[in-house]
């Protein structure tokens, strides 16, 4: 609630820095607390807390926008050294919009694709560094500005390219599936629609929208017959 409140109060002064603020603990320290373990938490997430390093989140590509599952950004294994290399692939796939990106942000989460032995894993979540604690960007990444804005022009839109950036292999966000030593894929989840059908679920359980009923709520999602024609069979199915 701290957060919520150091937010509004920044938002009431200057919009800009209230969502660079929000950037960094919700979308980069939020990223780690959900989608890493305790090997994360421990590491990253009290100077995230003490701005000791500054975060940001880059998911959005330019031949993508938020088509997550879209994403082009490629990142293989090296079992040799244990390590992650992330690479951009083409212009599309560069990284686009990333606020907090061109001047501050010291780390990102890149969501890429993870390639296993020449076989696809799907989008995985990564900790990079892009800079240091003095502002130089890293080797083998690329930053440019994004350029003015209509607006909000305090937030540093930025893109990013990635040549074959290396990371620990530690550095995966492993809440659903890892990587081991010696470059075996790990992962509970043996069908990848099975956990986007009970997140979708659970959403269609708790969002309302429209259609005010006569004690003043909204309609849940999965009370609308077309949303349960698009759900119940697969979860029948299941």
């Amino acid at each position: 609630m701290r957060k919520f409140a150091f937010l509004e109060i920044c938002g009431m002064f200057d919009h800009s820095l209230a969502i660079k603020i929000g950037l960094h603990f919700f979308l980069w320290g939020g990223a780690i607390q959900f989608f890493g373990t305790k090997r994360h938490h421990d590491k990253w997430l009290k100077d995230a807390e003490n701005y000791a390093i500054k975060g940001c989140f880059a998911m959005t590509e330019l031949g993508h926008g938020s088509n997550v599952r879209g994403i082009e950004t490629i990142t293989t294994y090296d079992s040799n050294t244990g390590e992650f290399v992330i690479g951009t692939p083409c212009e599309s796939a560069q990284k686009y919009w990333i606020g907090g990106a061109v001047n501050h942000a010291t780390h990102t989460i890149v969501l890429s694709q993870l390639i296993i032995n020449g076989n696809s894993q799907g989008v995985h979540a990564f900790i990079a560094q892009i800079r240091d604690g003095d502002g130089n960007i890293s080797p083998n990444v690329r930053i440019a500005d994004c350029g003015h804005k209509i607006g909000l022009n305090g937030v540093d839109n930025g893109r990013l390219w990635f040549d074959k950036v290396r990371i620990p292999r530690e550095n995966l966000l492993n809440s659903v599936a890892d990587v081991s030593p010696d470059g075996q894929y790990l992962s509970a989840i043996k069908d990848p629609d099975q956990i986007s059908l009970a997140i979708a679920i659970r959403y269609s359980l708790t969002r309302r929208a429209f259609s005010v009923l006569p004690n003043g709520d909204e309609v849940l999602l999965l009370d609308y017959p077309t949303h349960q024609r698009c759900l119940l069979p697969l979860l029948a199915k299941t």
